[in-house]
């Protein structure tokens, strides 16, 4: 019963890692993905190349982070620690790809279905963190 309530929890963050992990093979403000400008990217310069990963690393963080938690549910708050290090990386993406977006562009053009993904999954593993830290364990030492 203990496991099924645990799950019943996590499984908000579990979808959200996932949905962050798949964003990164959609396309996001033009007609390739994350992955695809990373590939090309990577022949031309090597130092911009990683932050298009940055939704990649922050997906499998995450998703670390809630297997941890179904796993074992004592490891809440540093299961939440390793959640914030994930949206931490996602957080940079979004300022950094928005603003060379923008830069080069000088306008923010028509997102694509990438983009809303990522959303989708930063908003549900936000939902998980408030989720589990309102919820309050209740004392088994008879206290």
């Amino acid at each position: 019963m203990e496991l099924r309530k645990c799950i019943n929890r996590s499984i908000i963050g579990l979808i959200g890692s996932i949905i962050i992990i798949l964003s990164e093979f959609f396309s996001w403000f033009s007609d390739s993905s994350l992955m695809e400008i990373y590939i090309s990217t990577m022949s031309v310069a090597i130092a911009d190349a990683f932050l298009f990963i940055f939704p990649l690393m922050s997906g499998v963080i995450c998703l670390i982070a809630s297997i941890l938690m179904i796993y074992k549910i004592e490891l809440k708050i540093k299961s939440i620690i390793i959640f914030f290090v994930g949206l931490g990386f996602l957080i940079i993406f979004f300022i950094d790809y928005i603003r060379i977006i923008i830069s080069y562009l000088g306008y923010l053009p028509n997102a694509g279905i990438g983009l809303y993904l990522a959303v989708v999954g930063f908003l549900l593993i936000l939902i998980n963190i408030i989720n589990v830290l309102m919820t309050i364990e209740k004392r088994t030492d008879g206290n």
